[in-house]
């Protein structure tokens, strides 16, 4: 089927937009995936000025997205511009709620080395309620090929995350903006020198991430958290450890540690336990003050979820979690229960790579559309 997705617009200091739409290939059933797309200029009126089309139905000069009515919180605001957390697929329909996903393949052995080949990642667009998905090519870097991790939403619904090169692991990665449709990333700022591996804006609009000063490697790894200027990528506060009861919070492998903000704006990082495997180490949601660098509570997930991403939806204790264990499957998990999966998979395998590293990137106000 194919659909038009609408992503990307950003309001500047005029209240004015961009914006664009893509064509691209959507599986899954359900609406939401399915129909054509058109797009119309609009006309200047006598003073020279176009006039406010919004509502139309047509998305016009200046518009991200017109569902045919200029009412907020639906997800195409009273301004047509994109609400945070939602995606809009087709012109004069509702928007649905949604969020993206990364997926690299492994660099390979030996690990905390330069990777003998550029890593092979793809971004995925996917609706909560299970029926669409798309994907971009590979990610790409100035046309090389680029590793992406730790993508997060801002409230203008723009992608973002942290691109770095595999092969020069020293240079660190540095926040960049995402194409979800091409799969273009575009740096923003410098090289960090560090790894950022899970990244979240709240409310707010402040941006927490988990750093590290290594990268892929195979070995227990102490999780630091930083507060950092979502416009520059520069560091405002920290690196600083993260601790629980007082001792450093240790992690077998580096690529499981993502944030997210729940709907009430708590943080949260997903961790797993020391290692080395066998067995694999639990997975563990951590509940964090930002503030202080600690850890107030935690909940261990289910033996069979090894979460690299995830994503807070709804008002309650209801998470999507991308599972790097086995097949790369996101799942529904509860921590209010403790966690237990939902009788049937969200997305089955996503993104088809070998993962290295996966994330999960939505907004705090993403709704709860999940029909199980």
């Amino acid at each position: 089927m194919v659909g038009a997705i609408v992503v990307g617009a950003c309001s500047g200091d005029d209240g004015t937009t961009g914006a664009s739409s893509t064509t691209t290939t959507s599986t899954g059933g359900g609406a939401g995936g399915s129909g054509g797309a058109s797009t119309s200029t609009s006309t200047s009126s006598a003073g020279g000025s176009a006039p406010n089309l919004c509502g139309n139905g047509v998305i016009d000069a200046g518009e991200a997205c017109d569902d045919g009515n200029q009412v907020s919180s639906d997800g195409c605001a009273a301004s047509c511009d994109i609400e945070c957390g939602f995606l809009c697929l087709e012109v004069n329909e509702p928007c649905i709620a949604g969020f993206h996903g990364v997926q690299c393949d492994s660099p390979g052995a030996p690990f905390g080395q330069a990777s003998p080949i550029a890593n092979v990642c793809r971004v995925a667009t996917l609706s909560v309620d299970g029926t669409h998905i798309a994907l971009s090519p590979e990610t790409t870097r100035n046309g090389n090929p680029i590793h992406l991790d730790a993508m997060f939403t801002n409230g203008q619904n723009e992608l973002l995350g942290f691109s770095g090169d595999a092969q020069d692991i020293a240079a660190g990665s540095q926040l960049s903006s995402i194409d979800p449709v091409t799969g273009v990333v575009t740096p923003i700022g410098m090289s960090l020198n560090l790894w950022v591996m899970g990244a979240a804006m709240n409310d707010e609009g402040e941006l927490w991430v988990t750093v590290f000063d290594t990268y892929e490697k195979n070995e227990n790894t102490e999780v630091r958290i930083a507060q950092v200027d979502p416009t520059t990528g520069a560091f405002i506060s920290g690196p600083t450890p993260l601790t629980e009861g007082g001792q450093p919070v240790t992690v077998w492998s580096t690529h499981v540690s993502d944030v997210a903000f729940r709907h009430d704006g708590v943080m949260f990082i997903s961790a797993n336990a020391p290692g080395p495997p066998p067995p694999e180490p639990v997975s563990r949601y951590l509940e964090v003050d930002p503030t202080t660098a600690t850890v107030l509570s935690s909940v261990d997930g289910p033996d069979d979820v090894y979460a690299a991403g995830i994503v807070f939806v709804g008002e309650a204790q209801q998470i999507l979690a991308m599972d790097i264990r086995g097949v790369d499957d996101v799942f529904v998990l509860d921590l209010s229960m403790p966690p237990t999966l939902d009788e049937t998979l969200l997305y089955p395998d996503p993104i088809p790579t070998n993962s290295g590293t996966a994330d999960l990137a939505g907004c705090s106000k993403l709704k709860a559309e999940i029909p199980f």
